[in-house]
Parts: structure tokens; C-alpha cells; sequence
């Protein structure tokens, strides 16, 4: 399944449901949204990011991710491929995306991942895991 998003310009992540929370997190990359994007993750939230060996297990370590990876020059994320499947509260998103971003000439990275929001009352959705790793080149 492919979602289809709408483009959701509010800051206020309190009414977003699971899906727009992921087109929200593609938007503030594209843009280099360091607070925005950080506020889209739970607060015990994991992160394995692409660019990085060290697990983000809190709110400190994913923001120095984010600040880190937002120094690439004219970064960009496309989503290809998005599969979804819910389970009550949380959603499990699966698929690839393609990095891209300027050293001296375009580099594009594809990348394949895997977020799961999930539902907290008093926040509303939120991201409480996400791995990413680069597709390793056929052998």
C-alpha cells in the first residue's frame, strides 16, 4: 500500500494521525525543521539512524542526530516505497526512501527503514522507533 499525503503546513502535531506524522517527518528533513522534526518523536522514543552507528535511546541523542545529519548540504529524502500495516493503537511503516544531498557533486543514497508510530493520549502520535540503513549494494 502507498499512502497518498496531504501536505499538513501546522506545527501542532497533536491532531496528526499515524500517517501524517510520517509526511511530517519527510517534510521537516526536506526543510532542515531541527525542532519540528525532534518533536515528532516520543520522548522514549529509539532511533537507528542511517548516518549514524550509535542508537538515539532519548530526546538528546536523536536531536544531535538530527543536527548532525541537517549539516549536509541541501539534504532530501524521497519516499518510493511505503508498505503499512496497524495494530490498534500503532502503525508500522516499512519501506525504502532515497537520500540525497551535495558534496561537491549530488550524492543519493537509497535507504530502506522502518518507523512505528504509536499513540499516546496526552501527545496524540508519535514516533516511538525508527531504523534506517542503506541498501547494501548487490554482491
Amino acid at each position: 500500500m502507498c499512502l497518498v499525503y496531504r501536505y499538513y503546513a501546522s506545527n501542532d502535531t497533536t491532531n496528526m494521525d499515524a500517517d501524517q506524522i510520517i509526511k511530517k517527518w519527510e517534510q521537516c528533513l526536506n526543510s532542515g525543521d531541527l525542532a519540528n522534526i525532534v518533536k515528532l518523536y516520543s520522548d522514549e522514543a529509539i532511533l537507528w539512524g542511517t548516518f549514524s552507528e550509535v542508537i538515539r535511546d532519548n530526546t538528546y541523542l536523536i536531536e544531535k542526530y538530527f543536527e548532525e545529519l541537517f549539516d549536509k548540504d541541501r539534504l532530501r529524502v524521497h519516499f518510493s516505497l511505503i508498505r503499512t500495516r496497524v495494530y490498534g493503537g500503532t502503525s508500522l511503516y516499512s519501506g525504502t526512501y532515497e537520500f540525497s544531498y551535495m558534496d561537491k557533486v549530488l550524492v543519493t543514497l537509497p535507504a530502506r527503514f522502518t518507523f512505528v508510530v504509536g499513540y499516546d493520549e496526552k501527545v496524540g502520535y508519535r514516533i516511538v522507533e525508527h531504523h534506517s540503513s542503506l541498501i547494501p549494494d548487490n554482491p
